[in-house]
């Protein structure tokens, strides 16, 4: 009896306090909703990692190609303002020797004295006298600029020729104004003319050669002391600076 009594009184085997199993239940449950949430959490975050390499991949790819198709429309822009200009310098060029082989056909030599200009006289500010012979249709003429001239010169008075560039074969003689490589009655007088030009320069000695007589090489006289010049002068094409002497003969 007393067995029995203690057997009835024990506990099962495995049994544990009230609610235990349910409590268990309920963290392993919790447990496995917070993997399950980590896991989420995770995959999430992975695919959000991949979206934005994926996008500044893409993002790069998009840069990388504008990049290059805009340096390829600057260099087929830059050669075709390359081939314009070229072009453009080719047909100024060959308008250039037409006007000099034309200058040179109408003038095989420099006239001996002034041809006759019935044109009206204008008067730079400095003084030099001009007539416009014939009207250009080119560019204007600045300082700074270098320009090729074909050119016949007089002594006022006497008429007498002392140069000319048609007495040379016709070639133009090239100046870039304002560097002092001629007298200043010529960078006067020829500043403002347009490409085409024929001028007339009327010269005072304060801005030719004053009181120096201009002398050849074997001493002779070209220009006298305090000479009025009369320049005709045609104003063919924009060119490099020259290699070569002023026109005084």
């Amino acid at each position: 009896m007393t067995q029995t009594t203690k057997n009835l009184n024990s506990s099962p085997s495995g049994a544990g306090r009230p609610g235990q199993r349910q409590r268990e239940r309920e963290l392993r449950k919790r447990r496995r909703a917070r993997r399950r949430q980590l896991v989420i959490s995770g995959v999430v975050a992975l695919l959000i990692l991949i979206a934005a390499v994926t996008w500044a991949i893409m993002a790069a790819r998009e840069s990388s190609d504008q990049a290059a198709r805009a340096d390829a429309h600057a260099t087929a822009t830059a050669n075709a303002v390359v081939a314009q200009s070229t072009q453009t310098a080719n047909a100024v060029n060959a308008q250039a020797t037409a006007n000099v082989q034309s200058l040179i056909k109408a003038n095989p030599k420099g006239p001996d004295t002034p041809p006759q200009v019935t044109s009206p006289v204008q008067k730079t500010s400095s003084g030099v006298q001009y007539q416009i012979i014939k009207a250009g249709d080119g560019d204007t003429i600045q300082s700074g600029r270098t320009v090729a001239f074909e050119y016949t010169g007089w002594i006022k008075g006497t008429n007498k020729k002392f140069d000319s560039s048609y007495d040379h074969g016709g070639q133009p003689f090239a100046v870039t104004l304002g560097q002092g490589q001629v007298i200043k009655g010529w960078e006067d007088g020829v500043t403002g003319m347009k490409i085409g030009e024929t001028r007339r320069l009327i010269i005072p000695p304060s801005l030719g050669y004053g009181s120096g007589a201009q002398k050849d090489q074997s001493g002779k006289v070209i220009i006298p002391a305090n000479a009025t010049l009369i320049f005709d002068v045609t104003a063919v094409a924009f060119t490099q600076p020259p290699q070569q002497s002023s026109p005084t003969g």
